[in-house]
């Protein structure tokens, strides 16, 4: 069984979503203002969780990177709306799994719950065009090139390929079929990708692609593997 725990100070919407996580047999939901998420999150040890980033900018940064440096942390994807867009590249750069709008359909947060359980990177459309903006001006200074094609030469040629299909959007069972390898091998590989790049997600790691101009693609996209 999937726990999600909900971040957010506004009890109806903390309601709203854990009525639809919970409607799914394979998945469950607690749901905790800010204030306690931490030592919540300490307590119950979440498989997934979804932060409100609006709560206090400085606050809420605060909490994910506790989030993220807790034992075994749990994939934290951000909560937003399209009016704090910005905060959601910060999210991601600090180490967020994910952006999902608070507004995303029912079937569409359950796919990114489960997505996030097991590994995989969730990002609403609005954090991919974000992303995207931003890289699009990123990728013309130098020095970020340089750097980017300075991390990535130390993979080796199968680890290139990973690193371009992560930042295909490719889940690591899709890489595993287009490879023919299993998915604990492909598993290790991207692990081994991090390690050498010192990054935590498929995000930072698309976005080094990227800059070292491996691909042209665009970030990664939901994806269930």
């Amino acid at each position: 069984m999937t726990l999600a725990l909900i971040v957010n100070d506004d009890p109806l919407l903390r309601a709203g979503l854990r009525m639809i996580i919970e409607s799914a047999d394979d998945l469950e939901a607690r749901t905790v203002g800010g204030a306690e998420a931490l030592s919540e999150a300490q307590r119950y040890r979440p498989d997934v969780v979804l932060l409100d980033i609006r709560r206090g900018t400085a606050n809420g940064f605060a909490l994910l990177k506790d989030l993220l440096e807790l034992p075994n942390p749990p994939r934290v994807a951000v909560l937003s709306s399209p009016a704090v867009g910005k905060s959601v590249l910060t999210a991601l750069r600090i180490g967020a799994a994910g952006c999902l709008l608070k507004d995303t359909g029912p079937e569409e947060l359950l796919a990114s719950v489960r997505a996030l359980a097991v590994g995989n990177t969730v990002l609403s459309t609005l954090a991919s065009s974000l992303l995207m903006a931003e890289l699009e001006v990123d990728v013309e200074l130098a020095d970020a090139s340089s750097e980017a094609r300075r991390m990535t030469a130390s993979l080796s040629e199968r680890e290139h390929e990973v690193l371009t299909m992560i930042a295909e959007g490719l889940s690591n069972a899709d890489i595993g079929r287009r490879l023919m390898l299993g998915t604990g091998t492909v598993k290790d590989c991207v692990s081994d990708i991090f390690n050498k790049l010192g990054v935590v997600n498929r995000v930072q790691a698309a976005v080094i692609a990227y800059r070292a101009r491996l691909t042209v693609g665009v970030p990664p996209t939901p994806e269930v593997a």
